[in-house]
């Protein structure tokens, strides 16, 4: 594994607001832009949420805290196939397989085909809470967080009838600026809300993340728990996610301990949460794993993240909208073509050509007229410094496209 632990990744639960018994279940390490991608506002999605009879698409609930990308598909492919998947048990599946047969004229036999059923937003909660009480994702700290209120009722009311709870440490509740829309709303109109205000970036860890390389570059560093001493070269080193605490650890002697604080984690491998032996703050191990993993594999996503934002050149452009004649003027805009690059395709291409189409407006001076020809010349030559600048500019900009995962015809991943 190359990569660092995603600075994000959810399972998602999506429900058509037109018809609200078509349902679909995903995973993306960006909500926004695909529900932007369901709805046909962006380039992407799913073949089952493209009709247009069925958009707009909502986001009811998010399952998050996954330590890998490869953990979020696992948790999404168990919750599209309930019924066949091993992370349930089948005296525990409410929902069976719907047998299909069909018939074969080449061979005249008939081949029976397991298909997935149809299943209501009672069965996709039902399976839900089933899931979380899984013993194969037992030790993963995850979160769920509901934006729709009516789904949250519906899960409030399966819960108190079920005999057996969630484990605890798995968070559930509802999306508190959904509740409070309207207010928010009119406070401040632009204030995001729901999962418009989710941060799929590694900024939340900014910080923490410039602490521990300031105290693991110092050549004498010792573990807090057993005293010896760390080489950040050669050994992992975990660094408190307290701002106020600089106390350093080996890997292994920090999970040893959180392990031995646990209640029932006798025959755990892997820690999911403990106290700080120095400042007695509660730290989860999935932060403080993130924080090791940018600093061993994450060097060009810490490199984007620390590197400062480039000032734009007023002069150029300014330069390139007086030199050449557009019939749009937000072609020479950068956040436009910024907001462009998430669409797959050459922008660079479509820029170039769009502007040199305007340059063919231009109307030249009759030859005959030399003082006309050499200033015609002068205009050409600035049209075509200005244009190549523009495409340049545009390329700078472009924004990194994330992919998606959309696992429905995908193999079984157990």
């Amino acid at each position: 594994m190359d990569r660092p632990i995603p600075a994000f990744y959810a399972c998602y639960l999506l429900r058509s607001t037109v018809r609200h018994q078509n349902l679909y279940v995903g995973s993306t390490p960006h909500p926004v832009r695909r529900l932007k991608q369901h709805n046909g506002m962006a380039k992407g999605g799913a073949v089952r949420t493209s009709r247009d009879t069925l958009r707009p698409w909502e986001m009811t609930c998010l399952v998050t805290g996954f330590p890998s990308k490869i953990a979020a598909l696992q948790f999404e492919w168990a919750w599209q196939n309930t019924h066949q998947t091993r992370h349930i048990a089948p005296d525990e599946r409410i929902t069976q397989a719907n047998t299909k047969q069909r018939f074969s004229p080449r061979s005249g036999k008939v081949r029976k085909r397991t298909g997935r059923p149809r299943m209501s937003m009672h069965d996709k909660l039902a399976n839900l809470h089933i899931l979380l009480r899984a013993k194969s994702f037992e030790r993963w700290p995850l979160q769920v967080k509901f934006f729709a209120e009516d789904v949250f009722k519906m899960w409030h009311r399966w819960t108190l009838n079920m005999a057996e709870v969630v484990r605890q440490g798995i968070e559930v509740g509802m999306d508190q600026s959904v509740l409070d829309k309207t207010t928010l709303e009119e406070e401040n109109p632009e204030q995001p809300i729901g999962i418009y205000k989710i941060d799929p970036t590694y900024l939340h860890v900014k910080i923490t993340l410039a602490k521990s390389q300031e105290l693991l570059v110092a050549p004498s560093n010792s573990c807090a728990l057993c005293s010896s001493a760390l080489d950040s070269k050669r050994e992992m080193a975990l660094v408190c996610s307290n701002q106020a605490c600089n106390t350093i650890f080996h890997v292994g002697c920090l999970s040893s301990h959180f392990l031995s604080g646990e209640h029932g984690a006798q025959n755990a491998i892997l820690p999911t949460h403990g106290n700080c032996t120095s400042c007695k703050s509660n730290l989860n191990w999935t932060d403080l794993v993130k924080d090791l993993s940018l600093r061993i594999r994450g060097h060009k996503e810490v490199s984007a993240l620390f590197k400062e934002p480039k000032r734009r050149k007023k002069n150029s452009k300014e330069d390139a909208k007086s030199m050449v004649v557009a019939d749009d003027e937000e072609a020479y805009e950068p956040d436009v073509l910024a907001e462009e690059s998430d669409v797959e395709g050459d922008l660079d291409d479509t820029l170039l050509q769009s502007e040199c189409g305007d340059v063919d407006q231009i109307q030249l001076t009759p030859p005959d007229d030399e003082d006309w020809k050499l200033v015609d010349e002068l205009a050409t030559q600035a049209t075509y410094r200005a244009v190549t600048s523009a495409s340049s500019s545009a390329t700078k900009v472009r924004k990194e496209i994330i992919e998606d995962s959309d696992w429905d015809e995908a193999e079984v991943i157990e």
